[in-house]
């Protein structure tokens, strides 16, 4: 091989070599790229699913409503204690069932009965009728003395007094205000209520 021939075989291949170097480079740049977009992107989703995990509503929103324990006994008009219904009660079973927005029966009729009148575990259905349509309403703040609260609890409970109406009316006023922040994960607005917010 003369020379001449040696010396361009020899620049072809030094030139060939520089762009394999060249190359080289650039693909360890798109790999150091890459990797680094990659590996952002793996970041960006464990961040976004982290916060969704403390976003996301409590599980007692997507389980069914629990049965409150029964309610305290009630005295009856002689001053004895009639204990309250169970939470296995079938008809507080079944109005909470029949509930639209989830209420807890139990709970609602152990409310309204925590001001001395009397309501027997087949008024429980009427309740969460009542409840549920003024959670309906979705008004966070009614007054103690919700005209349209107190019309249903009169219409439904006629034997009721004007005194016991006035009460109930009030309880179940804020019952319903706790039922609405619970489902918008809010405080209630009246949290000096006398059954400790």
């Amino acid at each position: 091989m003369s020379d001449a021939k040696r010396a361009a075989y020899q620049a072809r291949e030094k030139n060939h070599r520089s762009v394999y170097a060249r190359l080289g480079a650039r693909v360890a740049r798109i790999r150091v790229r890459t990797l680094g977009l990659v590996g952002g992107l793996a970041v960006l989703v464990v961040g976004l699913v982290m916060a969704l995990t403390f976003l996301r509503p409590d599980a007692r929103d997507d389980a069914a409503p629990v049965a409150a324990p029964s309610a305290p006994p009630v005295a009856n008009a002689n001053g004895q204690p009639i204990p309250g219904p169970t939470p296995a009660s079938p008809p507080v079973a079944e109005a909470q069932a029949s509930s639209r927005f989830g209420l807890n029966a139990q709970k609602l009729l152990d409310e309204v009965r925590s001001h001395g009148i009397t309501f027997s575990d087949g008024d429980a259905a009427k309740l969460v009728q009542i409840g549920d349509a003024n959670v309906a309403r979705n008004q966070p703040d009614l007054t103690a003395d919700d005209p349209q609260i107190r019309q249903q609890l009169k219409q439904e409970f006629p034997s009721l007094t004007d005194d016991q109406a006035k009460i109930e009316t009030s309880c179940l006023a804020e019952y319903v205000e706790r039922e609405i922040a619970r489902q918008h994960h809010t405080v209630p607005p009246d949290e000096s209520d006398d059954h400790g917010g």
